[in-house]
C-alpha cells in the first residue's frame, strides 16, 4: 500500500510557493499602464481624454450593431401616490431585447432631468422600484433609489442589465445551476467581447432612449449605479457626454486593491489593467460634476483603495478649477446604496 507523504498531499503547508494569485501579483507589479493620468493643463488633458476613451473603447471588445430604438409600451399606470410608471421594451441590438421602467412624478409642467438607474446584483430592475423577482415589496441593498429618484422629482430609467432580472437564461440555469452572469459572460470574451462592453452599448442605447422622453429635459441627464451597475455608471460617465454628472456607489475603487477580493466574472475585461487605473479612467470624466459614495464597511471595495482613487481625481479637477464638482461621501454601512447627499448633489449640478 502506498503511503502518503508529504509532496502527495496538497494544502495550505506549501504555503505560497504555488499559488496562482501570488504569481499573477507579481507578474502585475512589472507592468507599467500604458495611459495614465499625467496632463498637467488643459490641453495635454484634451488629448489624454480622447486617448484614453479610444483605448478604452477597442479594449471593452466589440459590440453588436446598434438599432434604431423602438420602445414598445407594454404597460403604464401609477406604481404608488405622486409616481406614474411605464413598462416598456426596445431592442437595442438584432436578438438583444432590454425591459425597462420609466418613472415620471406627477403633475409635471415643464421638463424635469432624467436619471439613468443601473442596479447591481439582484432581481435586475424590480429592487430599484421596491420589488423583487415576484413583484413583492422589497428593500435590499439598493433602496429603490429610482423610485427615490422619481419621488424627489426627478424622471428616473432603469433597466435590466443583460444577466439580471428577465435577462437571464433561465433554461440554462435550471439544467447547468451556477451564477447567471457566468456562462454570457465567458461566452463574450470567446467573441473578442466583454460583459462590461455589452452592458455598456445597452446603457448609452438607454441615455438616447431617456432622452427621447418628453418629460425629460436631455441636456441635463445624470446617473447612478451600485456595485456592478457602479461599473456601468461609471465607464458610461468615461465614455459619454451626455452623461451630465454621476454618482458611483460601492464600485470606485483601485484593480490592486479589488483585485485581492472575489468578484463576479463580469466585472473583468482582458487587457484592463495594462491601459489605466480606475481612477485614471476616473480623471476622463473632469470637468463634469461626479460624486463617489461608498459604505465604509464594504468588504469587496477596501475603503483606503477608494479614498486613496478620489485624491487622484482631484488632480485632474484641479486643472479645470472645478474641485467643487467631485465630492465623495461615506457612511457606517457594508456595501449599499446610500440617500444621503446623491438627489442634492444632482439638484445643485443638473
Amino acid at each position: 500500500m502506498i503511503t502518503p507523504t508529504d509532496w502527495m498531499v496538497a494544502h495550505h503547508a506549501h504555503g505560497e510557493r504555488f499559488a496562482p494569485l501570488e504569481m499573477l501579483n507579481q507578474w502585475w507589479r512589472t507592468i507599467t499602464p500604458r495611459l495614465p493620468f499625467r496632463a498637467t493643463n488643459c490641453a495635454e488633458f484634451a488629448v489624454w481624454q480622447a486617448e484614453i476613451r479610444a483605448a478604452l473603447t477597442v479594449q471593452l471588445g466589440q459590440t453588436p450593431p446598434a438599432l434604431p430604438l423602438q420602445p414598445r409600451i407594454l404597460a403604464a399606470g401609477q406604481l404608488e401616490a405622486g409616481v406614474r410608471f411605464r413598462y416598456g421594451e426596445v431592442e437595442t441590438a438584432p436578438g438583444m431585447t432590454v425591459p425597462f421602467i420609466v418613472l415620471v412624478p406627477d403633475e409635471l409642467t415643464t421638463p424635469r432631468p432624467g436619471v439613468l438607474c443601473v442596479h447591481g446584483h439582484g432581481d435586475g430592475m424590480n429592487p430599484l422600484i421596491g420589488r423583487d423577482a415576484e413583484g413583492e415589496a422589497l428593500d435590499d441593498y439598493q433602496h429603490a433609489f429610482a423610485l427615490e429618484a422619481c419621488r424627489r422629482g426627478y424622471v428616473a430609467l432603469t433597466f435590466d442589465l443583460m444577466g439580471f432580472g428577465r435577462r437571464r437564461d433561465f433554461w440554462f440555469l435550471e439544467q447547468f445551476g451556477g451564477c447567471a452572469c457566468d456562462t454570457p459572460s465567458e461566452f463574450a470574451l470567446h467573441l473578442g467581447s466583454s460583459m462590461a462592453a455589452l452592458r455598456l452599448f445597452d446603457a448609452q442605447q438607454m441615455v438616447t432612449l431617456l432622452a427621447l422622453q418628453p418629460e425629460v429635459d436631455a441636456t441635463r441627464i445624470a446617473t447612478a449605479g451600485i456595485s456592478g451597475g457602479g461599473l456601468v455608471s461609471f465607464f458610461l460617465s468615461v465614455l459619454d457626454e451626455r452623461v451630465r454628472a454621476a454618482m458611483i456607489s460601492g464600485y470606485f475603487n483601485r484593480f490592486a486593491a479589488f483585485m485581492q477580493v472575489a468578484h463576479c466574472v463580469d466585472n473583468f475585461v482582458p487587457g484592463m489593467a495594462t491601459l489605466a487605473d480606475l481612477p485614471d479612467f476616473g480623471c476622463a470624466i473632469a470637468p463634469r460634476p461626479l460624486l463617489i459614495s461608498q459604505g465604509e464597511h464594504d468588504p469587496i471595495f477596501p475603503l483606503d483603495a477608494t479614498r486613496d482613487g478620489v485624491v487622484q481625481l482631484r488632480s485632474a479637477y484641479r486643472l479645470f478649477d472645478a474641485e467643487d464638482r467631485l465630492e465623495e461621501e461615506y457612511y457606517d454601512a457594508e456595501h449599499e446604496f446610500s440617500h444621503a447627499r446623491v438627489w442634492d448633489f444632482f439638484r445643485e449640478w443638473v
